[in-house]
């Protein structure tokens, strides 16, 4: 059975999840009141939560309370792989006349109850000190060095790496062999680096395992493999140059201890959303490029062996087991995902999944769950159960809901065989948007607005009709005798079209005869003399003998092409322009 924490308004519990939802197996009775923020260690044996000014500890199976530590202004926690240690920071702030600043980051013994050493820590990006997995070294960064430890002796600097402007390092989640990158951004024009070391050889530059440099780098996001073999590193910039992406440039590379360092190639260009390593350590999967973005599998050589569709996503996520890929979208976009079969190659099934703020695999590997957490969100929060086969399970709503998160189990990852048939679920009690297009009520099929009043249906065909109810305009006097003109214009061209059709209609048999071209208006119309009003005579006359023309071919029961229609359409204007040219 799975289970999982909640962070509301009313403060923190637990929860079961399938198929008991909503019940509470476990022995945590909860913590009611104002919760600031809450840990899990990564085995799942310990939690820790922030409430009242105090750091409240309890433990797995009985999930009793072990001890409480004052911290007024404690704003982050987190633990130690094991759950061994525990680092607290704390507002960083100085007193009126700035002659004693306080500590702000302390990291305590849990299992032997002591504190081990209280740091300055200022920034609250970047904070949490590292561990390896086996807890045997401790680490964190200061000015231009990053320090290490022994973890249970935070008092003697073991190791120190000095480095100008280093941004970040990262550990290896290793138990035995340890390795750490560190990166430095670019100075002075000189290109940014990052550096594989094992631990603790990194006195010279020359024990480098793997180095990558690069330009066009601010930050870098380290994601190592399970068996801390390789690492990648997402790098961004903060500006594109080439003015191509909003949000910076990206690039993806991969390093590992044996040496080799690459740069991944994707075949479309664009950022890099998401990536995420398949728990083999040899695979790992990238979502990529302008939407609608790529997901992409690669082995360790960076070689692209699998192509997993495309469409509006910014994330995957591979399950404990290893099996399946969530690839979705959420944040900026449609909040939704798709399941995968990375072994068959194969789509599980999708679903939409609206305002969701969080998400994550159960430790199982068999479902997910969805959040909408304040503050990003204040309308239906709550938490969702997926299945694997994106069904929905379960769906609950609180007021106010924080956080949502499984409670770590690593042995509950365990092989099963993937089904294509969707399990029975549930359907969500949120309405969804009506994704139809709008149509007026008066063209909805129906003959007419029904049960409206008689000023309703006047004032709706007034609208429908801007033009019915308009008086009629005034003419000028010139607009008048124009307008008489082509009065008189268009009946002499009607009386000559009877007087074509009357006549003897008596023939002696021969060949049929073509129809007569219609007589062109422009034909009576004599130059004036002045050459530029005669250029203009001659274009208009050009364009109305044309008109003429097709009219001609349209009485002969010739189809016209849309454009020689809307030709003939601009016959009135350019007889009207003649006749001005001509006064």
């Amino acid at each position: 059975m799975t289970h999982f924490a909640i962070h509301t308004s009313d403060g923190a519990q637990f929860t079961d999840g399938p198929p008991d939802f909503g019940k509470n197996s476990t022995k945590f009775e909860g913590f009611q009141g104002k919760v600031k923020t809450f840990v899990f260690s990564e085995d799942g044996k310990r939690f820790a939560w922030i409430a009242d000014g105090q750091v409240f500890v309890v433990e797995a199976p009985s999930w009793e309370r072990i001890g409480s530590l004052k911290h007024p202004r404690a704003q982050e926690i987190c633990f130690s792989p094991q759950g061994n240690y525990l680092a607290i920071w704390e507002s960083y702030v100085k007193t009126t006349d700035q002659s004693q600043i306080q500590p702000n980051l302390s990291v305590y013994d849990v299992t032997g109850k002591k504190p081990l050493k209280s740091f300055f820590q200022q920034s609250q990006v970047n904070w949490q000190p590292q561990w390896t997995n086996d807890e045997t070294v401790f680490a964190r960064s200061v000015t231009n060095e990053v320090h290490f430890y022994k973890a249970d002796d935070l008092q003697n600097i073991v190791e120190k790496k000095i480095l100008q402007k280093v941004r970040s390092f990262s550990i290896s989640p290793s138990t035995a062999t340890h390795y750490v990158t560190f990166f430095v951004p670019s100075i002075k024009g000189a290109p940014a680096y990052v550096h594989l070391y094992r631990y603790p050889n990194f006195k010279e530059a020359s024990n480098a395992l793997a180095n990558k440099s690069f330009f066009k780098v601010d930050t870098i996001d380290s994601f190592w493999n399970k068996q801390s073999t390789a690492c990648l590193l997402l790098t961004a910039a903060e500006m594109d140059k080439s003015g191509t992406s909003y949000y910076g440039e990206h690039m993806l590379f991969y390093l590992n201890t044996r040496g080799d360092s690459t740069r991944v190639t994707f075949s479309k260009p664009g950022n890099i959303h998401s990536v995420s390593w398949c728990p083999n350590g040899q695979e790992f999967f990238a979502v990529y490029g302008t939407m609608p973005s790529k997901a992409t599998l690669y082995n360790h050589k960076c070689e692209a062996i699998a192509e997993f569709g495309s469409g509006a996503r910014n994330t995957v996520l591979v399950n404990p087991v290893g099996n399946i890929a969530l690839v979705g979208g959420f944040g900026n976009i449609a909040a939704r995902f798709e399941t995968w079969d990375i072994a068959a190659r194969k789509k599980i099934g999708e679903t939409e999944c609206p305002d969701s703020t969080s998400f994550s695999w159960s430790p199982c590997g068999q479902y997910m769950l969805t959040a909408t957490c304040s503050p990003r969100l204040r309308v239906n929060n709550g938490y969702k159960m997926w299945h694997y086969t994106a069904v929905l399970l379960h769906e609950s709503f609180v007021n106010e809901l924080y956080a949502a998160q499984w409670i770590p189990d690593p042995e509950a990852a365990k092989p099963f065989t993937i089904s294509t048939t969707p399990v029975t679920g549930i359907e969500s009690s949120i309405v969804a948007a009506s994704k139809q297009k709008y149509i007026l009520p008066s063209q909805r099929g129906a003959k007419g607005p029904v049960g409206l009043t008689n000023t309703e249906k006047k004032f709706l065909s007034e609208v429908d009709d801007p033009t019915k109810n308009e008086a009629p305009a005034q003419l000028s006097k010139s607009a008048l005798k124009n307008k008489k003109k082509r009065e008189a214009a268009k009946k002499k061209r009607e009386e000559e079209g009877e007087a074509e059709k009357g006549g003897n209609n008596w023939r002696e048999a021969g060949p049929p005869e073509t129809a007569a071209p219609v007589k062109s208006f422009a034909a009576n119309i004599e130059l004036t003399g002045d050459p530029e009003k005669d250029k203009k005579i001659k274009n208009l006359k050009k364009k109305l003998d044309a008109i003429a023309k097709l009219k001609g071919e349209q009485e002969n029961g010739k189809t016209l092409e849309k454009n020689q229609l809307d030709k003939i359409a601009t016959e009135e204007k350019l007889i009207k322009d003649l006749e001005e040219l001509t006064l």
